[in-house]
């Protein structure tokens, strides 16, 4: 086969990466997603304003290493975003105006919204199988018919200006799992999974974070970035367990590495009293409303 001929062999291997990593997902059919754009503040001390404008009032000063969401996909007068936070004063959400030169983009997620009655807690959940091998290299640039020939018809497409999604239903390691292909002009940009088993031990959550991490790291190499963030100091020095802090929103974790034009980021978040454990491998060469 010609090297320029679409063949399911970065499919395949996109799907080893998955396989590796040991994260799995499932939703019923009344799911839908959004993609989530979050930013992390890289100078020491950053205002964020009332309107787009450097003499506008200071809604709340963040520190460096904070995250913050972007609440529009459209810059203001130019270098301006508009973002929401949680407040380390009052524990609000607020939203205000930041400069683009202040913060970094962490890569995009998708948060899958699962409409249909919550599963039943797993008090006991089987363990990741994380296997001794080589990471594969996925072959970024498939087309939308070069999935479907290979992965068959998606249980969902979705369409977001010039990307697209589809999602497939997959059992991984013995757990239930959703597989997203985010296609950016057409071509297969990013593989996106999240863990939507409910652990009755909120700390399993962390322990399987920590294990999969410690598994990359010896695969890859140290992360680029390995964040732990949390809300306030109060927070910190309140003595709950982290896997109680990661489910209340007051703790979020997150390790990215890049290797062989791949970028990977893991992730534990929590909100609203769920956990978002997610994994999100993209080639780093594509045109991406995110950056690593």
């Amino acid at each position: 086969m010609k090297p320029n001929e679409e063949n399911p062999r970065g499919l395949g291997l996109a799907a080893l990466l998955i396989v590796l990593l040991g994260l799995a997902v499932l939703t019923p059919p009344a799911a839908r997603a959004e993609i989530i754009v979050r930013l992390e503040v890289t100078d020491e001390k950053v205002a964020v304003r009332l309107d787009p404008n450097l003499r506008s009032p200071v809604v709340e000063m963040l520190a460096r290493g904070t995250v913050i969401k972007m609440a529009s996909a459209q810059k203001f007068k130019t270098n301006w975003f508009y973002v929401q936070f949680v407040s380390s004063r009052s524990g609000r959400i607020l939203a205000g105006y930041i400069l683009e030169s202040s913060v970094r983009k962490l890569n995009s997620t998708i948060k899958v919204i699962d409409v249909t009655p919550a599963e039943p807690e797993i008090a006991d959940p089987k363990e990741f199988s994380l296997e001794a091998g080589r990471l594969p290299v996925v072959q970024w640039g498939q087309s939308e018919d070069g999935i479907l020939k290979v992965e068959g018809r998606p249980l969902s497409r979705d369409l977001s200006g010039d990307m697209a999604f589809l999602r497939y239903h997959r059992d991984v390691l013995g757990k239930r799992c959703l597989l997203t292909y985010v296609l950016i002009d057409r071509k297969l940009a990013s593989v996106k999974l999240h863990l939507l088993e409910r652990y009755a031990n909120k700390d399993r959550y962390v322990a399987d974070y920590n294990k999969i991490r410690e598994f990359l790291n010896a695969k890859i190499g140290e992360p680029r970035y390995n964040n732990v963030i949390w809300r306030n100091r109060a927070d910190a020095e309140r003595g709950e367990t982290l896997g109680a802090a990661v489910t209340s929103g007051s703790l979020s974790l997150s390790s990215e590495w890049s290797f062989q034009g791949t970028g990977l980021r893991l992730s534990l978040t929590g909100e609203n009293s769920e956990v978002q454990f997610a994994a999100e491998i993209n080639d780093l060469k594509a045109r991406n409303p995110s950056s690593f």
